[in-house]
This record gives C-alpha cells, sequence and structure tokens, in this order.
C-alpha cells in the first residue's frame, strides 16, 4: 500500500470544480493500493461543519511573507516523515511551493506531482506574489516527477506558460458520475412552466463565466423566437448577482431568468433542463459540461481550453467567446429543433460514458501513480 497525500488551499465547498473533483476521487481510491490523507493550507468553515473523505492535517499556513511560514514547512516535512508519504500531490500554486519545500526539508524525498486544472484566472484574481511562482516554476518543475493537466489545451498551456516539456504532463480528464433514474417531483420551478423550454447555466456567478455574454444572447433569441416560450436558469451564487440582474432588467428579460443560487438539488434541475450552457472566456476541462453531458443534455460552450474536448457538432456547438450573436444563434438552432436536441443529447450521454466515466479516470490516475511511484527518483 501506498500513502498518498493531496494538498491544496482548503475545502471551501464540495461543489467547486476543483475541491469537488478532488474529493471524489479520494472517496473512489481503491484503498488496497493507496492510503490516502489530505493535507490543507488553511481551515474553511466548510471543512469545520462537514466529514472529510480521509485524515486531514491543516498546516496553518497564512501566506508567503508571514512569519510563522518556516513553521508551516516544519510542520509538513514531519509529517512527510512519519506519515512516511511515498507521493504528495498539490492543486493551487501555493500547494506547489510549500509541498516542494516540505519535501526538501524532510529529507525522505517523497515523489511530487502537481495539478494544473485551467488556463489562467485573469487579472485581478490572484495575489501579486504570483507573479514570481511564474518565473520560479520552470525551475521548481524540475523536482517534481509529473503535472496531471486536465485537458490537452491545458497540457499545451502550462507546456509554454512554465517553460517545461509537454511529455513531463499527463493528460487524465476529469471524472463524471451518470446518474440514477429517478422519481422525484421536478423543482417548483419547471412545474410552473412545464411548457417552456429551459436553458441552464452552472457555475458561479463570476466575471469569467460570463453570464452576462448569456444574457445579451438571451435577450437576442426572445427577439427573434418570438412564438417559443424560453427560460433561462442560473445555477450558482457569486458577486456578479446584482449586476447579471440589472442588465437582464435593462433588456427586458428579467421576467424569464430565474437565478436559483447554489441549489442543494442539482440533479432535479439538471434533469428537467433542455440545453446547457457555458460561456466562459476560460478553461480548464468543465465539471458543468460534463454534468450536463450525463444528464443527457446538447452543450452550447465557448471555444475555449478544454470545452472543445467535450463539445463537438456529435453532442452540441462550440463557439467563438465574447460573441453574443454567435452564441444566440447557436441556442436558436436548438430551441427551434426538438428532434436535433434530443439527438445531440442521446450522444452527449453515450461520450460521458465512453470517455469521462469516474471508473476510467481513477484507473488512468491509479496507474499514473504506481508508474511515478515505482521508477527511480531522480529531478527532471
Amino acid at each position: 500500500m501506498k500513502n498518498i497525500a493531496f494538498v491544496i488551499d482548503t475545502i471551501a465547498t464540495d461543489t467547486a470544480g476543483t475541491q469537488k473533483q478532488l474529493l471524489e476521487t479520494i472517496r473512489r481510491l481503491n484503498r488496497a493500493d493507496f492510503s490516502p490523507r489530505l493535507i490543507c493550507l488553511w481551515e474553511s468553515p466548510w471543512m469545520r461543519a462537514n466529514t472529510l473523505p480521509c485524515p486531514c492535517t491543516v498546516l496553518g499556513y497564512r501566506g508567503f511573507l508571514k512569519p510563522d511560514f518556516p513553521a508551516v514547512i516544519r510542520r509538513l516535512a514531519a509529517l512527510i516523515r512519519s506519515e512516511r508519504l511515498d507521493l504528495l500531490q498539490t492543486f493551487f500554486e501555493d500547494s506547489i511551493f510549500v509541498a516542494y519545500l516540505g519535501a526538501a526539508l524532510s529529507g525522505s524525498r517523497p515523489v511530487l506531482v502537481s495539478s494544473r486544472r485551467d488556463m489562467g484566472l485573469g487579472k485581478g484574481n490572484q495575489p501579486w506574489y504570483h507573479r514570481l511562482f511564474a518565473l520560479t516554476l520552470p525551475w521548481v518543475n524540475r523536482r517534481f516527477a509529473g503535472i496531471v493537466a486536465n485537458s490537452r489545451q491545458v497540457q499545451e498551456y502550462v507546456a509554454r506558460r512554465e517553460r517545461t516539456p509537454a511529455a513531463k504532463i499527463k493528460v487524465i480528464y476529469n471524472g463524471v458520475a451518470l446518474p440514477e433514474p429517478t422519481s422525484r417531483p421536478p423543482p417548483e420551478l419547471f412545474t410552473k412552466h412545464s411548457a417552456d423550454v429551459w436553458i441552464g447555466l452552472l457555475a458561479s456567478l463570476t466575471p469569467i463565466k460570463r453570464h452576462d455574454l448569456l444574457i445579451r444572447a438571451f435577450a437576442r433569441l426572445s427577439e427573434s423566437c418570438p412564438g417559443v416560450r424560453v427560460r433561462m436558469a442560473f445555477l450558482g451564487e457569486g458577486g456578479e448577482h446584482e449586476r447579471l440582474e440589472r442588465l437582464a432588467e435593462q433588456l427586458g428579460v428579467r421576467d424569464r431568468i430565474h437565478f436559483e443560487g447554489a441549489v442543494k438539488d442539482v440533479d432535479g434541475y439538471l434533469t428537467h433542463l433542455d440545453i446547457g450552457v457555458l460561456c466562459s472566456d476560460r478553461e480548464g476541462l468543465s465539471n458543468a459540461i460534463l454534468e450536463y453531458m450525463a444528464y443527457g443534455l446538447p452543450v452550447v460552450a465557448t471555444s475555449v481550453g478544454g470545452n472543445p474536448e467535450l463539445v463537438s457538432a456529435e453532442n452540441g456547438v462550440c463557439v467563438p467567446p465574447d460573441d453574443p450573436e454567435a452564441l444566440a444563434a447557436a441556442l436558436r438552432s436548438l430551441v427551434e429543433d426538438t428532434q436535433t436536441r434530443a439527438r445531440l443529447g442521446v450522444a452527449s450521454k453515450e461520450k460521458a460514458r465512453r470517455l469521462f466515466s469516474w471508473g476510467r479516470s481513477i484507473a488512468d490516475l491509479e496507474s499514473y501513480y504506481r508508474e511515478l511511484v515505482s521508477a527511480p527518483k531522480r529531478a527532471g
């Protein structure tokens, strides 16, 4: 049995992309081969209120420039030695450097693996010192045995940005669970408007997800399809809520856009949507799209990051980013054609089952862990 630790800043929720994928990975790892442990840089309110799927250590990290930072590194080094950790996998940049320094101080040289799951968060979304990370990552990456990317586009982005050979970056797609049949009644929203065509966007209300783009496209769609009853559901919460509501009011579509917040019954909503949309400016490999596919939805997505690896003419439409006209046209083609929606939805579900099941994702990941742990430990 190999002792493996997952190092991440914190677990703030079990619904956000990376954190949801990590928790599901831990739950599904073969316990006959791997003994997992979670190492968080700091503790969140969610962690205090919920049960985690494995033992967890909180390092008490507050930042690289804090006076207690050396104590954090010593704490991690001691944990690596006492738990005899064979492999550490990191998520997000702070964790990369904390794990790198902790492993160096431990003297036991565990295998280090880092993860890359996006193509940048955009300006203003990272602390200033992350600019220094970009300069040092090419050197730090030499100490890591491998890097896991969740799409080919992320692999190419990391190789270019971090000046690291693409051969060192392993692509392992996110996993998604296919839903079980259910007889539960639909959310009241769908009961009240059962004859309408429903468009849904599952994402936090943050600028990078571009809900504003979808609202503008929806207004165009409503003008061009006056005889079709169409409604839209936003599933997620965030700081953009008030601005988006004002925009919907200005464009005259507020009464047909439903801001549902962070719903607990995501299954109930996805089961009754007709079209799934993701119109972000940046993506790694979208969990929202994977969930749309698992629920048999045709997908309209912007052609950024790994989206084209999930969505093609087989199961939906990819459109250019920041183009409300193209987005409206793609939606119109599906809203007006029930048969096409059904055909693309069936293809979506089959593609999710064939290429993105949790069984396949976990098997690929476990195989990669075994390969790295059994390989001679060397830098580069």
